[in-house]
């Protein structure tokens, strides 16, 4: 007999051959979808009959399912489907989904919704399901006017019951038994969605005066009703001030529940400054964006403080209104080591995307900065731990905050929102095959669409894909483009790819396979733009360039800034149906992705684990966008490549629960490969370098251990190594950061009770422990002499840099103080202190010193990138550097990662040893021309206020006409002059831009 299940999976399946234009091996049972009907709509019935409002978790699937079942079966468009467009159907897949508890599904569903075929009484019930919404295609009845009053908090709950008494009463009257049953729906779910009302529930969870609620819901900054992700907050005391780790599945509405926590908190006059911690510079900036919108007109600052490590930041004490502070943890261990009183002022703290603690780039730093403020922060002060991939949330609650905190970790997403896959070719059939998987199936073979892709001639005598062995890597790429061209057809793709010289290869390819069969894409004014500025900063000659002048767009780290966050503001907007990626994506970037093609899972340092994969599919199908995604892996590549990705694949099929998050802290005692993506490799262990030799000088251990072996050794123990030491200064630093509070008392106790407080010490084996603390105390010893020599620990804290790069920069300035940093001219400047830059150039690049010297000139003078490559080419044409070719991908890696990153520390060490003030005021302004890559006031400030690309702030500087212009100067030239802005710039100015300006 043939299930609901199976009936259902049957047109969900009808659904996916129409999407993919493409037949599966699935044979149909048409005759059964009409029967389906009663079953779906007695889900939906069933919950009318019952008294209490809660769901439990048999009736919340059968809804669930009703849900997909009817917003499924009107999209299918076949002859024998009567109910293909049925706006009936469609709106009780948003009541089924909406009784379930998944309002944003509910809302997907709704969206272009006419109401045509729809009764008075269904459109009410269409109004009530968006609280009152008036953005539907009639006009607002009674009902739904009244709807949105009462959960805005400027009407009684009683009224709006009196009039849907009415309107049930005349459906009866009527006898009409679809508008009774929408009638009683109405009810239902006003009785539902004011149960967790905003306006209900935030003054009770958060202790506060209703009425300090009703402006933000009133002006429609906060939503009406609480997703389930805001209830649990709730329930658990987190907007009443409790400290909590919570795991937040991504799209469960995690930006709502940050403004609840901070206005919940302001309300309660909690804080004067609250400080949310993002990890990275675009999920800072997305945060901030966000906040600013949120709280526009109202008393309350939102400071996005820069990453440089500079102090641009107030005395917070001194403000008047509260402040929401948005910062890196490397920017805010910066700020406490120059102003930890600033910390007295806080009252909250929200760490975002907190598994970073596992990062192995920046999760020292970031477990540091947590230690630290479990130091100088009092237990009681709210602190927020949260992440959508928390494996392990016991533990990692144990240890945060000292264990004063709640765990919210209950939250369950959809069971069908999520397709999942792998694309494969066929060499029997020569074709591509795609397999897919959904929850419908249960424990049913994946569903095989066997000629899912066609080969496609590219040349007279050439086909792809080609899986020689010539050419298997080029038939991978065709394989993924041909792929990816199938999935276009049902929204934006992102094609994932661990390594960026692949992406670059695909870019190549679907260039290639948009020439040999063109596709037409939307190309708006704002993407023309964009794709011009682009040409601006790299040329046309660049691969990348040319990708984007194609419309196949690439975001990763080789892209800047600027054009970045222009390409994810067009995503956001709908206008980007394909994004080739790399990690950057998995970074907490939002955007509305149908489907996801994993091309590799990757390997070594590269490969992503069970964590990662969560993190990076769950920014697929988001909630209240898209209530669908699909996730497919790509195969052919090789057999242990495959295997990786059917294990991924199973993992996300068996909802496999995410890895416990470990502690970068603790990885760096524990065993390490010396090549990571060889399987026979050798490993280190701590007992090989945890070594009072090491630990005295890193640098020239490594180099002793380098000198006779074979180059490839060399470079694979540098590595491995230099990461060890990079480690170590670190732990060097945040010992001397709170070296007085280490010398009150016994000081081998007291380091030892700083390494018990750490997360690490809960992620570590015995032995591996034991060496950790004999290295922490080794290094105090070498503080502790320092101290006894007469050295100022605290200014060497605050040079954020280890012991003997402290003691370097302290060296330089007492033998050349008198002579450097004389002049105001910044290329002078920079020879000064060469001897102090030229460190961040990695030991085998040394000897081309001269070349870095001359390529950071030519950044501070505002140079675009392609011009910076031109210089090269004239100056220096015969370095290449490491062997590569000579392309503006590199001069730009150069000028983000040395010039604004690595030499900015070393600049950030020499100015808190340069007492002279004249002197400290000419360094920083070579360290905003080194950061920004401009050299004038006004450039600079433009770039500040958001037109974060290089070429744009120069050409609208120039335009001004005022090389130093005031904040307030630029901001209202900028207004004043708009119209003639657009006029000689608008095909090199995109949306994202013109919106940041006025």
């Amino acid at each position: 007999m043939t299930t609901n299940n199976e009936v259902l999976r049957d047109i969900w399946v009808r659904l996916k051959e129409q999407e993919f234009a493409s037949s599966s091996d699935l044979t149909s049972n048409r005759e059964m979808w009409n029967k389906l009907l009663y079953y779906a709509l007695s889900s939906v019935t069933d919950y009318l009959c019952e008294d209490n409002l809660a769901v439990n978790q048999q009736l919340r699937s059968q809804l669930e399912f009703a849900g997909k079942f009817f917003e499924t079966l009107p999209q299918i468009n076949l002859d024998v489907n009567k109910l293909f467009g049925d706006e009936e159907l469609i709106l009780f897949s948003a009541t089924a989904y909406s009784f379930a508890g998944y309002p944003g599904a509910s809302a997907v569903v709704l969206k272009g919704l006419t109401g045509d075929k729809l009764s008075l009484t269904e459109r009410v019930l269409a109004e009530v399901i968006r609280y009152g919404d008036a953005n539907f295609p009639w006009e607002n009845s009674q009902i739904g006017l009244t709807t949105s009053l009462v959960f805005s908090g400027h009407e009684d709950i009683s009224i709006l019951y009196k009039q849907v008494d009415s309107l049930i009463e005349d459906a009866y009257r009527r006898d009409d038994d679809m508008d009774i049953i929408a009638a009683e729906c109405v009810k239902k779910t006003i009785r539902q969605c004011w149960e967790n009302a905003t306006i209900k529930l935030m003054p009770n969870f958060s202790d506060t005066d209703q009425q300090k609620w009703i402006s933000s819901l009133t002006t429609e900054k906060l939503h009406p009703v609480l997703w389930s992700a805001q209830q649990e907050l709730g329930k658990h005391n987190v907007f009443r001030g409790n400290s909590a780790v919570v795991q937040l599945p991504t799209g469960s509405g995690k930006t709502a529940s940050f403004s609840l926590i901070l206005r919940a908190s302001l309300y309660r006059d909690s804080f004067h400054v609250a400080i949310i911690v993002a990890p990275f510079k675009s999920i800072r900036d997305e945060i901030y964006w966000d906040l600013k919108l949120q709280f526009h007109g109202e008393e309350v600052d939102i400071n996005r403080i820069s990453t440089e490590l500079k102090v641009d930041f107030s005395d917070f004490s001194l403000i008047e209104r509260p402040a929401i502070i948005i910062v890196t943890p490397e920017k805010l261990l910066f700020m406490i080591r120059h102003n930890p009183n600033f910390l007295d002022e806080t009252g909250l703290f929200i760490f975002d995307e907190a598994h970073q603690l596992d990062n192995s780039e920046r999760g020292i730093t970031f477990e540091l900065l947590l230690s630290t403020i479990n130091f100088l922060v009092a237990d009681e002060i709210q602190k927020v731990f949260v992440s959508a991939v928390i494996g392990n949330p016991d533990e990692v609650s144990g240890w945060f905050n000292s264990g004063n905190n709640d765990i919210v970790s209950e939250l369950q997403p959809r069971k069908f929102e999520k397709v999942l896959g792998y694309s494969y070719w066929n060499n029997e059939t020569n074709h591509g095959e795609l397999l897919i998987w959904n929850k419908l199936q249960e424990t049913e073979p994946l569903v095989k669409f066997p000629y899912f892709f066609d080969p496609i001639k590219i040349r007279k005598n050439k086909t792809q894909p080609d899986f020689t062995i010539k050419n298997h890597t080029a038939g991978i790429r065709w394989a993924t483009a041909l792929t990816t061209r199938r999935f276009m057809r049902g929204g934006m793709v992102a094609v994932y790819a661990p390594r960026k010289d692949t992406i670059k290869g695909l870019a190549k390819v679907f260039m290639e396979l948009q020439k040999a069969a063109p596709i037409s894409i939307n190309d708006s004014e704002s993407i023309a733009a964009l794709c011009n500025l682009f040409e601006l900063n790299f040329g046309k000659n660049s691969v990348l360039v040319k990708a984007y002048q194609s419309r196949i767009f690439i975001h990763d780290g080789n892209i800047p800034d600027g054009i970045r966050s222009s390409l994810e503001f067009e995503a956001q907007k709908g206008n980007i149906p394909l994004l080739l990626c790399t990690n950057t994506l998995a970074q907490g970037v939002n955007l509305p992705i149908k489907t996801i093609i994993i091309t590799s899972v990757g390997n070594g340092d590269l490969e992503l684990n069970n964590r990662d994969t969560i993190n990076l599919v769950g920014r697929v199908g988001r909630a209240g966008v898209i209530n669908e995604g699909n996730i497919i892996f790509m195969q052919n590549i090789n057999p242990n490549s495959d295997k990786r990705a059917r294990t991924a694949l199973n993992d996300l099929v068996n909802e496999t629960p995410a890895d416990p998050i470990g502690s970068s802290l603790a990885s760096l005692f524990m065993r390490t490969a010396v090549d990571s993506y060889d399987n026979a490799t050798e490993y280190i262990q701590a007992s090989d370098w945890c070594t009072a030799e090491f630990l005295n000088d890193p640098l020239k251990w490594i180099s002793n251990l380098v000198e006779d072996v074979s180059p490839k050794q060399a470079k694979a123990y540098s590595h491995v190594f230099l990461e060890k030491a990079n480690g170590v200064w670190k732990i060097e630093n945040y010992l001397m950061s709170i070296w007085d509070v280490i010398q009150e008392g016994d000081q081998e106790a007291n380091i030892e009770k700083v390494i018990r407080k750490m997360f690490a010490s809960t992620r570590i084996q015995d032995d591996e422990f034991d060496l950790m603390v004999w290295t922490f105390k080794y290094l105090g010893e070498k503080i502790s002499s320092l101290a006894v020599g007469g050295y100022d620990i605290l200014v060497m804290s605050k040079m954020m840099v280890g012991i003997n790069e402290a003691l370097n920069v302290e060296s330089f300035v007492d033998s050349n103080g008198e002579s450097i940093i004389e002049s105001d001219d910044l290329e002078q400047i920079i020879i000064d202190i060469w001897p102090i830059l030229r460190t961040s150039v990695s030991v085998k690049n040394q000897s081309e010193e001269n070349l870095y010297s001359f390529l950071l000139i030519e950044w501070i003078k505002g140079k675009s990138y392609i011009e910076i490559l031109e210089s090269w080419k004239l100056e220096y044409p015969e370095v290449g550097l490491s062997n590569r070719k000579l392309e503006v991908e590199r001069v730009y890696i150069i000028c983000s990662q040395v010039f604004q990153y690595d030499m900015q520390l070393k600049l950030t060490a020499l100015m808190e040893v340069i007492t002279d003030p004249v002197k400290h005021a000419r360094l920083e302004k070579l360290q905003i021309a080194m950061k920004t890559g401009l050299p004038r006031k006004t450039e600079q400030l433009m770039y500040g206020i958001g037109i974060s690309d290089r070429v744009l702030a120069r050409l609208l500087c120039e335009e001004m006409g005022v090389d130093t212009a005031d904040h307030k100067e630029v901001l209202h030239w900028l207004r004043m002059n708009k119209k003639q802005i657009i006029e000689k710039f608008g095909s090199m100015i995109p949306e994202y831009f013109r919106s940041r300006m006025w």
